[in-house]
Parts: C-alpha cells; sequence; structure tokens
C-alpha cells in the first residue's frame, strides 16, 4: 500500500453489532490519495473482534487490528475508564502513518460518501498551517426509529482561532480531522490528561486554529446504556467543570476561553451546591478532581460537607469568576462570533417545529 495520508483511528468495545455498518461506510469513502484503518479494540467479550478480523482479511493493505489486553475482575469505571481510554487512544494515534488523523466510535458512521476528501481538501490548501484540524456537522441518530438530528448549531462555513472555538463550540471528535502532529515530532498527549472528546481537541489546539464546514457527514448513534447517558447531569457537569483545571497542564494560553466555555457548568453546580445529592454523586470524582487540584469544583461539589471558611470562599469566589467570565467573553467573542452566533440563532427560530 502506498503512503496513506489519512489514518482513520477507531476504538472498540463490545460493539459486534455496529462493526459491518462502521467499517463499511468507512472503507466506502471516495477520495483520491490513500487512507489506511486502524482499529483498537477494548478485550471485548463478544464477537467483535471476529468481525474486525474479517475486514481486516479483505481490505490487508487498509485495515489493521490490535487488541488491548482486559482485566475481566476490574471494573472500569469513573477515573479508570478515563485512564483506559488514554491508553486505547493514546496507541491508536501512535500508530497512526497518515498527514491527517480521524477518531471515530466504534458504533458510528459515516453518512458522506466524500467526507475524508472535503476535509482533506481544506488542509491540503491551508500552507500556512493555519489550520490544525478541520471539523463539520454531524447528527444524533436514534436507530429505533431512523431520526437524525443535527448535533450543532446551524453555524455557517467559517475559520475560528483557537481561543475563538475553545470558547463557544463543540465539534464531536468524530467529526474532526487533525493534522498528524506526531510525524512532527510532536505529541500532543504527552501531558496525560484524558484523551476524549473536548480534551482529545484541546490538545492540539496550540498549534492552530479549525475550519468548520457545516455539512452533517456522520451519525452518533444514541445508546441509552452509553457511558454518557448512564452518568448523571451532576456527573457530566463536573467531569466537563475539571476540564478547566486539566487544560492547565497542556497550555496556560486559554484560560479566560476555558472559563467561557465551561460557565454553563459552572453556573449549575453553584446553583445546586447545598443539594446533598450533588457531594454524593460527586464522590466517584473526587480522586480526579485532587489530582486536578480543582479547588474551585471541590468547594461546589463537597459544599454541604465544607466547613464555614471553604463555603464562605465559595460564596465570594464564584460571582468573582462569573464576572471575570463575561469580561472574557466580550474580547474573546468579539463581532465575529457573536454574528456566528445571532446567524444561527436567526436559522433556528426559522426551522419549523419539531413534531
Amino acid at each position: 500500500m502506498a503512503q496513506p495520508k489519512v489514518s482513520i483511528l477507531i476504538s472498540f468495545y463490545n460493539l459486534a453489532p455496529y462493526v459491518d455498518k462502521t467499517m463499511e461506510t468507512v472503507l466506502a469513502q471516495k477520495t483520491n490519495f490513500p487512507f489506511e484503518v486502524i482499529c483498537a479494540d477494548d478485550g471485548s467479550s463478544d464477537d467483535t473482534v471476529a468481525k474486525l478480523r474479517v475486514w481486516e482479511e479483505k481490505y490487508p493493505d487498509i485495515v489493521r487490528i490490535f487488541v488491548m489486553d482486559r482485566d475481566p475482575n476490574v471494573k472500569y469505571e469513573a477515573t479508570a475508564r478515563i485512564r483506559r481510554m488514554n491508553a486505547i487512544r493514546g496507541r491508536l494515534f501512535r500508530e497512526a502513518k497518515g498527514s491527517y488523523v480521524c477518531y471515530l466510535d466504534g458504533d458510528d458512521f459515516y453518512t458522506d460518501p466524500y467526507k475524508l476528501q472535503k476535509q482533506a481538501d481544506i488542509l491540503d490548501a491551508d500552507t500556512a498551517h493555519q489550520y490544525v484540524a478541520c471539523g463539520h456537522n454531524g447528527c444524533y441518530y436514534w436507530e429505533s426509529t431512523g431520526k437524525t438530528k443535527p448535533i450543532e448549531k446551524p453555524i455557517r462555513a467559517c475559520s475560528l482561532t483557537a481561543k475563538e472555538y475553545w470558547s463557544f463550540f463543540y465539534i464531536h471528535t468524530n467529526a474532526l480531522m487533525f493534522r498528524n502532529l506526531g510525524l512532527q515530532g510532536i505529541d500532543p498527549y504527552a501531558s496525560g490528561v484524558p484523551i476524549n472528546d473536548n480534551l482529545l481537541t484541546f490538545q492540539f489546539l496550540p498549534y492552530g486554529g479549525i475550519y468548520y464546514l457545516p455539512d452533517c457527514m456522520f451519525n452518533y448513534r444514541q445508546v441509552e446504556d452509553s457511558t454518557y447517558h448512564r452518568r448523571s447531569p451532576y456527573q457530566n457537569y463536573i467531569l466537563n467543570a475539571t476540564m478547566l483545571y486539566q487544560q492547565k497542564r497542556v497550555t496556560r494560553g486559554f484560560f479566560g476561553s476555558g472559563l467561557v466555555r465551561f460557565v454553563f457548568e459552572y453556573e449549575q453546580l453553584f446553583r445546586n451546591r447545598k443539594d446533598p445529592q450533588l457531594a454524593k454523586e460527586a464522590q466517584n470524582y473526587q480522586e480526579n478532581i485532587r489530582a486536578c487540584h480543582a479547588g474551585r469544583v471541590r468547594r461546589i461539589v463537597n459544599y454541604t460537607n465544607e466547613n464555614a471558611l471553604a463555603r464562605l470562599w465559595c460564596e465570594i469566589e464564584n460571582p468573582f469568576w462569573f464576572f471575570m467570565t463575561r469580561v472574557f467573553r466580550h474580547f474573546i467573542w468579539k463581532p465575529k462570533v457573536r454574528a456566528l452566533l445571532e446567524e444561527a440563532r436567526v436559522k433556528l427560530e426559522q426551522q419549523p417545529a419539531a413534531e
């Protein structure tokens, strides 16, 4: 096989029913360049690996598979699961030979056969390397009904600086094509922070901005027993709020953008700080909170168990940081971002109401 331009990195764990759909849509991509598909199985106990081997045998010059050892007696939850994900995605990245890399979860799939070509064309044309990635919209997909819904607001095609992107936008990991910084001797995961969703993208941001395409080109399968749906709203707020501290291990240059990005999570947690259920649900994440030195998060989620001085400081610091968030938002967003958001708001209002 010729040197691949793009490496598609796919992670699987007990996803046998979805393997064929995922692989079919990836291998159906129409490109004027070669690409490779690297699959990592996290020690599945179903037929996932057997199904992947069939694709490997059918496309031996394109598909590569490796299987991670997994202790069946260990329950990988919370921090342990994050470490596991780091090991898998880190290895996938280091195995990639392409100039560009795309991540994909094993139960999701592409819906546009020209997805890779469209993104690669954008990055190829950017000879100054202004962009470290090209992203696009995707759709939530409910298999039981066949219905889909765009993930992002209807933002038009645009270029975003790294700070602009981090302050207000979310492009799903499966929708991004990154430059393979590993080929330049740069390991974006050397910081050790979690390689999942937001933080996976963040570790590339010190190296450039993002170009966004509004096309919906993949489906994000909604499964009720997925990790995200198993977590409570409080737990998801906590995980996102701690990212404000985790991002410092990559670079401190995005603190203001991080305040803006995660203000919703902090507002929700602070509003519910006196709810005993919040402290109870935070217990599984205490190790992560301590490791991140996330004092502000700790004081909020443990509010009912903190001493009087810690509670007083919590009451003082959070209104201050909410004020500073508004200041940072004013300077980061400028007319450009505000115009994008206003256009999206108008488009949403003009859309017919969902049935």
